[in-house]
């Protein structure tokens, strides 16, 4: 009897051990894991293959010409550091199987665990990453793929997310604590010091616009993370459409729908206020567009729990030398 490969994988890393890993670790080092999960699951594969977009491990599994299945799919390794995000994905995955949300989503073929490092089989959407062709899209064509991401935006948000609660946040108390520790980690991030300086008085003026939905009991699905490089677009003519959305490592459920907003503003609009348009206009957003609303995502950015801030300083046009938030809202948030 043949015995299954052993991983050098760590079961309990340090959080530098596991970023060495994730970050380093090449093929051969990752195909005893593949294999052990290729037997377990009894994929039959013709090719395996390492994708190196992303911050997880991921590989694709291109299946043997005889399997009467998809074409490929998608292994994502998460190590224990981020049980959070394979919680996130996991979940949210579950629940949107079979769902149509107008745009598809990766189907969740199955999951597992291998040394306490934990892995999600995901079908291998069609397309390209929306971030490789950027620079190519006219306006016309962004605004139409706005368009479509905020309509499939409000389409998740109707979702009845009852049978979820693993990954519910206890709004008030999350946003308590991330205001408590938003200074340390914004320090952390090397936001400038004209920034850091204005940044507790800029929250405690504008923390009062998060209080209507604070205690909501209506939650919602927020992907969290709806960027240009977790988009899928496909050609047709001359142009592309959106045709798949991925990554629901950063995934909760919670009470305020704008959460979801601040990333196609910031990373997919990038100063244009026609594209944010669009995606409202998509949304079918009913609400005031006005300073309000960009204090509102303002604040919920600065509270965010991922992502680096000081990234956004230097990727949205315009902003790198500014030194107060005020002048920041409309940049970030065009209207």
């Amino acid at each position: 009897m043949n015995s299954m490969p052993r991983t050098k994988l760590p079961r309990n890393p340090s959080y530098d051990e596991a970023c060495d890993i994730c970050d380093h670790w090449q093929l051969n080092d990752w195909r005893p894991l593949l294999d052990i999960i290729i037997d377990r699951h009894s994929i039959r594969v013709s090719q395996v293959s390492q994708n190196f977009e992303g911050t997880n491990p991921v590989f694709e599994l291109t299946l043997s010409a005889e399997a009467d299945e998809k074409p490929a799919y998608i292994v994502k390794v998460l190590a224990p550091n981020w049980h959070c995000q394979f919680k996130s994905e996991y979940h949210s995955l579950k629940l949107l199987n079979g769902r149509d949300l107008g745009i598809k989503v990766p189907e969740l073929i199955d999951s597992g665990e291998v040394d306490n490092w934990y892995y999600l089989i995901i079908e291998k959407l069609e397309g390209v990453m929306l971030s490789s062709v950027m620079a190519t899209l006219a306006l016309d064509n962004k605004l139409e793929i706005a368009r479509a991401l905020g309509q499939f935006s409000a389409r998740l948000h109707r979702l009845d997310v009852a049978g979820i609660p693993e990954i519910k946040l206890d709004w008030p108390d999350f946003v308590r604590l991330q205001r408590k520790h938003c200074y340390e980690k914004r320090k952390q991030q090397l936001v400038p010091s004209a920034l850091l300086e204005r940044l507790t008085p800029y929250l405690d003026r504008h923390i009062s616009k998060l209080e209507p939905l604070l205690k909501s009991e209506n939650n919602h699905l927020i992907h969290t993370d709806l960027h240009p490089g977790n988009l899928m677009v496909a050609a047709q003519g001359d142009h592309y459409r959106l045709v798949g959305i991925f990554d629901f490592g950063d995934a909760l459920v919670c009470p305020d729908p704008l959460f979801e907003f601040a990333s196609p503003a910031l990373l997919f609009a990038q100063g244009e206020s026609r594209v944010f348009h669009a995606f409202l206009d998509g949304y079918a957003y009913r609400g005031e567009r006005n300073t309000r609303l960009q204090q509102h995502m303002m604040v919920l950015s600065l509270l965010r729990h991922t992502g680096d801030l000081n990234y956004l300083l230097h990727h949205v046009p315009h902003c790198a030398d500014e030194t107060c938030w005020q002048a920041l809202e409309s940049k970030f948030f065009p209207l």
